[in-house]
């Protein structure tokens, strides 16, 4: 029997340095899930997530370890790894970014990569909370997206009235609601992209939206610095 700290037969990985890796992996997955718990924003967070980053790092540097320089257990791994089907949807695509760091922190460490895999987490988790901190890529909260309907003929006053409180103010669509009747006007939406001069502009804005004759409904959704992330 080999000693503990030694290949064993065929090229096996010693006991001592699969419990270094696995708890390597251990560890560098708790900080991905930290870092991704810390800066995560928005209603899809979930707890399984959390837990699925640390334990698919130790999953995969398992894995790499299994596989070692061995083509022929490369080529079995991907044929039973063919086999499952994985349904679950995953939301957000920063989420599938984290995910693919547990991956990539599962991967170095699996090959012994101790020193990659360490300052690669601490690297792109510097870099997360460094843009989830500076607030990079957050719109204005006072944008958002004004929707008007009415008969065709109040735009010119819809702009006047958005020429007053917003900042910018561009159409992104328009669609026929209702047909005219009888030798009227033919009823319309209106979409707009706003910006407003304040975002507590938005109920005198909505007031005099609906102050134009013609108009039968307006509404106004802004972001209140809505983040994807």
């Amino acid at each position: 029997m080999s000693p503990w700290f030694l290949p064993g037969m065929n090229g096996t990985t010693p006991p001592a340095t699969a419990v270094l890796t696995l708890l390597l992996a251990f560890v560098l997955g708790q900080a991905v899930a930290w870092l991704y718990a810390l800066t995560h924003r928005g209603l899809s967070y979930s707890r399984n997530m959390v837990h699925s980053l640390v334990l698919l790092a130790m999953i995969i540097s398992m894995v790499m370890l299994v596989v070692g320089d061995s083509m022929a257990r490369a080529f079995g791994l991907v044929g039973a790894v063919a086999l499952v089907r994985f349904r679950t949807v995953v939301r957000d695509t920063r989420d599938t970014t984290f995910i693919f760091l547990a991956l990539a922190v599962g991967i170095a460490v699996g090959v012994q990569h101790y020193a990659l895999a360490i300052v690669g987490t601490f690297a792109i988790g510097s870099a997360a909370v460094l843009l989830q901190a500076t607030g990079f890529g957050v719109r204005h909260a006072d944008t958002g997206t004004l929707r008007v309907r009415g008969d065709s003929s109040f735009k010119a006053e819809i702009d006047e009235v958005l020429a007053e409180w917003c900042r910018t103010a561009q159409m992104i669509s328009l669609r026929e609601v209702a047909a005219a009747v009888a030798g009227g006007p033919a009823e319309a939406e209106y979409s707009y992209e706003i910006r407003l001069f304040h975002p507590k502009d938005r109920e005198p804005l909505l007031q005099a939206v609906r102050a134009v004759p013609g108009t039968t409904s307006a509404s106004v959704a802004l972001e209140d610095k809505a983040e994807e992330w």
